[in-house]
């Protein structure tokens, strides 16, 4: 039986989250598709495992021997931003960090950023910039209005 490469690819994408429980239950997961299919990282990957002891060494592999990594074209690498810049994922996780009452108090905002995650986490944001404050601020207007009407409408009814 063959080892489920497409499952095990699956899981490793998985440990990327920034939750650290679903990550290390992805790579328990992946851990224990290994064992199920009875082998081991490096074979998984296509690395030659080191000799268990040094009386059977064999000699190096040369260039030739060794398989070429090609990474596959969804992985790409993150360019480095000038200060300000931030991920629209990294930014959803730093809101999420704030005290609740304000985030609720600024709902609009939360809902634009938590969508905006979801939607293109990987979007660089110039948190710095007079986009994101035009929206900050037309949401908390939004918000202000929205409870203020609350309120209207609960006394006033």
């Amino acid at each position: 039986m063959e080892l489920d490469k497409d499952r095990l690819a699956k899981l490793l994408n998985l440990t990327e989250s920034d939750q650290d429980g679903e990550a290390l239950a992805a790579i328990r997961k992946a851990n224990e598709l290994l064992r199920q299919y009875d082998t081991d990282w490096s074979a998984a990957l296509g690395i030659a495992a080191p000799p268990d002891d040094g009386a059977t060494s064999a000699p190096p592999p040369t260039a030739a021997d060794r398989p070429i990594y090609t990474p596959p074209p969804s992985a790409r690498r993150v360019p480095d931003m000038p200060e300000g810049y931030q991920l629209a994922r990294s930014y959803r996780n730093a809101l999420r960090c704030e005290p609740l009452v304000p985030r609720v108090l600024a709902f609009p905002f939360w809902i634009f950023v938590e969508l905006l995650a979801i939607v293109r986490p990987y979007k660089w944001l110039n948190t710095r910039g007079s986009g994101l404050a035009t929206v900050f601020t037309l949401s908390m207007m939004t918000g202000i209005v929205a409870w203020i009407a609350l309120g209207y409408y609960i006394v006033f009814g």
